[in-house]
């Protein structure tokens, strides 16, 4: 078993501090996203997109979060992931539903 790596380590206590606001954002990209349309939806649905959003914008927290980037542009990109992530979710299913037909 290797060791585990200590700016990983790092990352996860610096997510514990404030990094969770990135799962937020993603949520509330998400969210923002379902306002603007026009389509008709039940309040299940926007818990799971919401819930998209905020497991994309905690992953990309931990792809970019020692880049060295501007902060502002940081928490655009985690609230543009979550504004994203429903819809990724949607072509990835239909990819693999596709397949297994």
């Amino acid at each position: 078993m290797s060791p585990v790596d200590p700016s990983l380590i790092d990352t996860a206590q610096e997510f514990k501090k404030g990094g969770w606001i990135v799962a937020v954002l993603g949520a509330l990209g998400a969210i923002a996203r379902l306002i603007i349309t026009e389509e008709k939806f039940f309040w299940i649905i926007w818990v799971r997109k919401a819930l998209a959003g905020a497991i994309v914008g905690t992953l990309v927290y931990f792809a970019i979060n020692s880049a060295p980037v501007d902060a502002l542009y940081k928490g655009i990109i985690y609230s543009s992931a979550g504004a994203l992530a429903p819809d990724i979710f949607e072509w990835v299913k239909r990819k693999f539903t596709k397949q297994s037909k």
